[in-house]
């Protein structure tokens, strides 16, 4: 029986590490595409020129992805994590997109 448990543990901590590495790099992905498109959009609507806003809004997505992605190993409620990663990463996104069709 402490067998099974000792089993049932190990595969917990298996999921549990497999979910924080996932929020990690699948989750700070999403993070940053946000970082990147809500950035490039206000910089581009603040005059600067389209490949200015681009550069600036890549380099400060590829400093979010790393805060990020160190923040999602560190922290210590990983549901926060995920919610914080995507919720935020699809609120950027989907303002960017109206803001990018308010430009056009």
């Amino acid at each position: 029986m402490s067998s099974t448990i000792a089993r049932s543990f190990i595969t917990a901590h298996r999921l549990r590490t497999a979910s924080r590495v996932g929020a990690a790099v699948l989750g700070g992905y999403g993070f940053a595409w946000g970082v990147v498109a809500l950035t490039t959009c206000l910089l581009f609507a603040a005059g600067l020129g389209f490949h200015d806003a681009e550069f600036l809004g890549a380099l400060t997505g590829l400093l979010a992805y790393l805060v990020v992605f160190l923040w999602a190993i560190a922290a210590r409620r990983l549901a926060v994590v995920w919610a914080v990663l995507a919720g935020s990463g699809a609120l950027m996104t989907g303002a960017a997109s109206l803001l990018q069709s308010l430009l056009a």
